[in-house]
């Protein structure tokens, strides 16, 4: 019998209607998309109401216990800490606060007793010249000089030591230059839980005085101090 030669292989010839694709709908994705996310806000809603609440009593609760550990302690240092961490998620303390000058004020009120503000106005009234001469001022002036954190470093720079070149310790109070140029503070205060042995800040932010660990995100540190301990 003679090889069929593949040339030689007739088509088969298809009758028929022609095979169509399923033509897609616009709206059959969107209804598909809209009911896996009503599903999601169903079932995720009670998820998330429940766990809000409980992050709220752990922030407090980690306040708390730090706060009492370093209550223990009778160092002046330690008393600064607490003052500070005290005011993190305390409206009704902090809702005067205007800004770092107000909050670094209030935690020397609070945790030593010491009255910055007064002791910043005795200073300059008797060495004017030693201060930043930015505001083109030409005596001290009680209630507007205490709102310029320059100032209030200057005032720590001429009483003690810049702690700037040694490790951080609680209690510190750092100042930083900020990008857009102006002055930053912090208290140096422990961190939470498991992070107690990190060295973590309290500072006054737009969204209210923060507890976090920001301590060395800032590298224009322009002095780190102990004053009052």
């Amino acid at each position: 019998m003679p090889r069929t030669t593949y040339s030689s292989l007739k088509t088969i010839e298809y009758i028929g209607p022609r095979p169509q694709k399923p033509k897609r709908t616009f709206f059959g994705g969107w209804i598909i998309l809209a009911i896996s996310v009503s599903m999601a806000m169903f079932f995720g809603k009670p998820l998330l109401a429940s766990l809000k609440p409980e992050q709220m009593v752990a922030s407090g609760m980690a306040v708390e216990r730090i706060t009492d550990e370093l209550s223990k302690s009778q160092k002046p240092s330690h008393k600064l800490a607490v003052a500070a961490l005290s005011l993190v998620k305390n409206s009704e303390e902090t809702e005067s606060l205007r800004h770092s000058a107000d909050f670094l004020l209030k935690v020397y009120q609070k945790g030593l007793n010491l009255d910055v503000k007064e002791l910043l106005h005795d200073d300059m009234c008797s060495a004017f010249s030693q201060y930043p001469q930015l505001w083109y001022e030409r005596s001290p002036s009680k209630d507007l000089d205490a709102t310029r954190l320059p100032n209030i470093q200057r005032l720590f720079h001429r009483s003690g030591e810049d702690f700037s070149q040694t490790e951080p310790a609680v209690g510190d109070v750092v100042f930083w230059a900020l990008p857009d140029g102006t002055t930053h503070t912090a208290i140096v205060v422990p961190g939470p839980g498991v992070h107690a042995d990190e060295m973590w800040i309290v500072h006054f932010t737009p969204k209210g005085v923060l507890w976090e660990n920001k301590l060395k995100d800032h590298t224009m540190v322009l002095g780190r101090y102990r004053f009052g301990h």
